[in-house]
This record gives structure tokens, C-alpha cells and sequence, in this order.
């Protein structure tokens, strides 16, 4: 699964640059500071965002969930033999270390940085389940995004 630079031997670069140029735009415009490597577009994290990645299946019901409370922020599919989704989300306050995830969902904190759009894996094209726009360029709160993601990991083991 590649989420971060960390693993760069399964990025490869953006198909075009029209596309490229495109979404570095679009990019800008939310404010957003990317930069691009030969391994894809990145977004790097700061001292106030993390992401939380999770199996597909776990994902589309926490996005549902956030849609419903009005909370869904930009979401990231990460193709593969077992998809993942990448929730963009806000540290409200420090990370607290008694917080737990289930197993099926990481953390991923600064200094990593998220792959965004139009990266491409050796699985397909980097997307957007939930693409970011002027007013939904936001990233909701961390502690929502995990309590529904321990919600639907309940949930999946039923």
C-alpha cells in the first residue's frame, strides 16, 4: 500500500502533464502546499494534520457516516489487490497515546506525506472518494474519523 514517499517503489509518475498541471492548480487553490517527485504528488502532513487509512470496506461507511453529520472531508482510494482509503483529518489537539485504532486502521502523522491525485500505482491511478472543493477543503476532526471507524470495524466483524 503505498501511502506515503516512504514507499516509493510502487508509485510511479503522474500519466500526463496536462492532468498534472491540472490538479497542482486545483491544489493551490485550496490552499494546499504539494510538491511532486518522480514517485507522484504528495501532500505533506503538518503539525495540525494526520490521515488515518483503512480497507475499503471499513472506509465507504465511515465516509456515509461523515456525510450524515455534514463532517466528510477529502477522501483518497489507494488502488490494490486490497484497496484502502486515506481520510484527511484535523489534530484538535495532540494525539493522545491512550487513543486506539482498530488493527485494521493506521495513523499516519508528519513528517510522512499522503499521495494524492493523479499519481499513478502499479495498481491504477490514485483518486478521490470524496475529492476536495472549495467548500469542502477541510479536513474534519481525527477523533470523528476514528470513532466511525471503530464504529464500522465493529460493525465488519458482526
Amino acid at each position: 500500500m503505498t501511502i506515503t514517499s516512504s514507499a516509493p517503489e510502487r508509485a510511479a509518475p503522474p500519466r500526463n502533464d496536462r492532468a498534472l498541471g491540472e490538479a497542482l492548480a486545483a491544489y493551490r487553490v485550496l490552499g494546499w502546499h504539494v510538491s511532486v517527485t518522480e514517485q507522484g504528488v504528495f501532500l505533506p502532513l503538518g503539525p495540525a494534520t494526520t490521515a488515518l487509512a483503512m480497507p475499503a470496506r471499513i472506509g465507504s461507511r465511515v465516509l456515509a457516516d461523515l456525510r450524515s453529520r455534514m463532517l466528510a472531508g477529502p477522501v483518497l482510494v489507494l488502488p490494490g489487490p486490497r484497496e484502502h482509503w486515506i481520510f484527511l483529518a484535523e489534530l484538535v489537539a495532540l494525539l493522545p497515546t491512550h487513543l486506539k485504532a482498530p488493527p485494521e486502521v493506521q495513523f499516519v502523522k508528519s513528517p510522512h506525506r499522503i499521495v494524492l491525485p493523479p499519481t499513478m500505482t502499479r495498481y491504477g491511478s490514485v483518486r478521490w472518494a470524496n475529492p476536495p472543493s472549495h467548500s469542502r477543503h477541510w479536513f474534519p476532526p481525527f477523533t470523528a474519523v476514528l470513532a466511525l471507524a471503530r464504529s464500522a470495524s465493529e460493525a465488519d466483524k458482526r
